[in-house]
C-alpha cells in the first residue's frame, strides 16, 4: 500500500477511536476549573499527556500540582497538612460532575475519585509542588515527591502507603513537567503527526500490556523517543514517524538515552536497565509483531487489527526480515514484480523448465530451483531474496540476501512448506513484492 493511503488509513484511525471527544474535552476542563476556583488559578498546574495532546482516550486521571511554595535546599522532606486541603475540599468543593467524590489523603498527595456506583470513573491526583528555578521557556521548574513520576493511580497510592508503613521518607526531585509540554505544543503546531503518531504508539502499547501484563514499556518513554524524531526531523509524516519508532526501538532499550530535563544526571528511561532478558524479549516480541502487521498491510488493510497484533516469536535467529535493515513496505501498484521458480530434476533428464506457479508450488525432493523475477517495471536499485522453510523443518531458514537467493540453485532437500519471496528496494524503500510457495513431497 502506498504511504499516503496508509498515513490516511492511521490518522482516521487515531481520530475515530484514540482523540478525545469534545465531550471528553469538556469533561476534564470542568474538573480542572472546578480545582482553580477552589484553589486559585495561579495555584494550580495541569501537568501530563493530556496538556502535551497526547493523551488517549478512555481518560482515566488528571495530575495537577498544587504550588504551596519556594524549595528551600535546607529542608530535604517538607512536610505539608494536606488534611487540611483535605477538609477544604469536604466542605467548600463544587463537584462538576454527576459523580460521586471520593477523597483520600495520601503522604504526598490527595486523591480525588470520581465514583458511578463505587466504579471510579476519573480520578485526579492533587500533588504539591515548590517551585526551584525556570527553564530555557522562563517556565517555573518544581521539586515534587519523586512516586508522581515512577507511578499512577493504584500503584502510586501502594507506593505511598509502603513508604509510611516502613516509616521511610519520600524523595523530593526535581522536575519540569512545563517544559515538556511547551516543547510538545510546538512541535505539534508545526506538524500535528507527531500526537496523532503518539497516541498511535500508546495504544499499541496498552495493547501489549493487557495481552501480557509482563510488558514494561512506558509511555512516556515512546513518546520521547517520538519527540527526539520530530525534533531532528519535523516534516515526519504519522508512517515514518511510527516505523522509525518501532523498527530503532529495540538498540532503544538496550541503554537509558533521554537525559530528564528536569535533571541532566537522571535519565527518563532509566528503567531499561532494569528490564529482564524475558521482559526485554517480550518488547522485541512485540516490535516484530506489529511491523511484520505494517509490512503485510495490504493483505489486513485493518489497522484496529495492526494495532492489536501482539506478539511474534521467531522461529530461529536465521528469521529475517526488511524491517530489521529499517526498510518499510510500501508497495506502489504502478510497477509490477513477479517471480517464479524454475525446477530441474536432479537426475539431469530435465533442464530448468517446469514452471512452480504453474503447479501451485508443488514440487519433489531431489530436484534443484532456480528462482528468477519474470517481470520487472519497478527500476529497482536493488532485488532482495527470502527463502523461508517450513516452522517445522529441522533446517532453519529464514534469511535475506541481495540479488538472488543465498543457494543458487536451491534444492529441495526438506520436506514442508515453504516460500521465497522477493522484494524491490528503491531509494531503501520497499516498492514491490511478490512470493512463491514451495511445497516439497516425497
Amino acid at each position: 500500500m502506498r504511504k499516503s493511503n496508509i498515513n490516511a488509513l492511521l490518522r482516521s484511525y487515531v481520530k475515530e477511536n484514540l482523540t478525545p471527544t469534545a465531550d471528553d474535552i469538556q469533561f476534564v476542563s470542568n474538573i480542572y476549573q472546578s480545582f482553580n476556583d477552589l484553589l486559585g488559578v495561579n495555584n494550580c498546574i495541569q501537568i501530563g499527556s493530556y496538556p502535551r495532546y497526547t493523551a488517549i482516550k478512555p481518560l482515566h486521571d488528571l495530575d495537577v500540582l498544587y504550588i504551596m511554595g519556594d524549595w528551600n535546599s535546607s529542608t530535604a522532606n517538607p512536610i505539608f497538612d494536606l488534611n487540611t486541603i483535605a477538609n477544604k475540599f469536604s466542605k467548600e468543593y463544587k463537584n462538576p460532575t454527576p459523580f460521586d467524590l471520593d477523597i483520600v489523603v495520601q503522604t504526598h498527595s490527595i486523591s480525588f475519585r470520581y465514583l458511578n456506583k463505587n466504579e471510579e470513573v476519573f480520578a485526579v491526583d492533587l500533588v504539591p509542588a515548590l517551585i526551584e528555578g525556570r527553564n530555557e521557556f522562563n517556565r517555573n521548574t518544581f521539586r515534587v515527591p519523586e512516586i508522581i513520576k515512577l507511578h499512577r493511580g493504584k500503584r502510586r497510592k501502594e507506593y505511598y502507603e509502603t513508604k509510611l508503613r516502613n516509616k521511610e521518607s519520600v524523595i523530593w526531585i526535581k522536575t519540569d513537567p512545563l517544559g515538556y509540554i511547551e516543547i510538545a505544543s510546538g512541535v505539534n503546531k508545526q506538524n500535528e503527526d507527531f500526537r496523532r503518531s503518539v497516541k498511535f504508539v500508546k495504544r499499541w502499547k496498552h495493547e501489549c500490556k493487557e495481552k501480557n501484563e509482563n510488558f514494561k514499556l512506558k509511555s512516556f518513554h515512546l513518546e520521547q523517543l517520538i519527540t527526539e524524531n520530530y525534533k531532528q526531523n519535523v516534516n515526519l509524516e504519522i508512517f515514518d514517524s511510527v516505523f522509525k519508532c518501532l523498527s530503532e526501538l529495540k538498540g532503544k532499550i538496550e541503554m537509558p538515552v533521554l537525559r530528564d530535563r528536569g535533571d541532566n544526571s537522571k535519565f527518563i528511561d532509566s528503567y531499561v536497565s532494569e528490564l529482564t532478558d524475558e521482559e526485554r524479549n517480550l518488547i522485541h516480541e512485540a516490535v516484530d509483531a506489529i511491523l511484520i502487521s505494517f509490512e503485510n498491510i495490504d493483505t489486513i488493510n485493518n489497522i484496529n487489527l495492526i494495532v492489536k497484533s501482539g506478539f511474534y516469536k521467531r522461529v530461529s535467529a536465521s528469521e529475517k526480515f526488511l524491517f530489521d535493515q529499517k526498510i518499510p513496505v510500501l508497495i506502489d501498484d504502478t510497477v509490477q514484480l513477479k517471480i517464479d521458480g524454475f525446477v530441474k530434476d536432479l537426475s539431469g533428464f530435465r533442464d530448468y523448465k517446469a514452471n512452480l506457479k504453474l503447479v501451485r508450488g508443488v514440487v519433489d525432493t531431489k530436484n534443484k530451483i532456480d528462482f528468477k523475477a519474470v517481470t520487472n517495471t519497478t527500476n529497482h536499485d536493488i532485488l532482495k531474496w527470502k527463502v523461508k522453510n517450513d516452522n517445522n523443518c529441522t533446517e532453519a531458514r529464514g534469511e535475506i540476501t541481495d540479488h538472488h537467493t543465498y543457494v543458487k540453485p536451491e534444492s529441495t532437500a526438506f520436506l514442508g512448506n515453504h516460500f521465497v519471496e522477493c522484494y524491490s528496494i528503491k531509494n531503501n524503500v520497499c516498492i514491490a513484492k511478490d512470493m512463491v510457495n514451495v511445497v516439497v513431497r516425497q
